[in-house]
């Protein structure tokens, strides 16, 4: 039994959502300071979800304690 355990597959990822993946792409242009790519991101985000681009824009404030 262990020698199956030990060929066993690790679990496989799940591939992000639209949403996801654009809020991902978002932290990585802002960490780079691309501004021409978050420009595009916001666009991308109003035109699927308005609220997704006020999350957007929420990464550009910080959190209240």
């Amino acid at each position: 039994m262990s020698d199956l355990l030990s060929v066993a597959p690790g679990p496989t990822s799940t591939p992000l959502s639209v949403e996801e993946q654009l809020v991902s792409d978002w932290m990585a242009a802002r960490a780079d300071d691309d501004q021409d790519r978050m420009r595009s991101l916001r666009k991308f985000a109003r035109a699927i979800d308005p609220d997704l681009l006020a999350e957007l824009d929420g990464f550009n404030t910080p959190a209240v304690a």
